[in-house]
């Protein structure tokens, strides 16, 4: 499974970079299907109806707002699961 950003451009800074919003998430599966969930549709006059998907970096997917891929999630909580130092006896 490959998890992409679902972005907006909001708007440019003074040097014409651009400053772009996450609205959802796009996952596509081992067979090829995609599926979409939006957290947010932009709306108003600056927003130019293009939406951008971008495959998240390695960064953004510690961000907890966000879905992990299910077997990372299931790694790291297996790995605390096994990890009993910080009981008291």
């Amino acid at each position: 499974m490959t998890l992409y950003d679902v972005l907006y451009k909001k708007a440019e800074q003074e040097d014409g970079k651009a400053i772009w919003m996450r609205c959802g998430i796009m996952i596509e599966k081992e067979n090829g299907k995609k599926s979409l969930k939006l957290d947010a549709v932009p709306l108003g006059a600056a927003w130019d109806g293009w939406l951008v998907v971008s495959e998240r970096k390695r960064a953004d997917a510690e961000d907890p707002q966000y879905p992990q891929d299910p077997q990372d999630t299931q790694d790291r909580q297996d790995q605390k699961d096994l990890d009993d130092s910080d009981i008291p006896f």
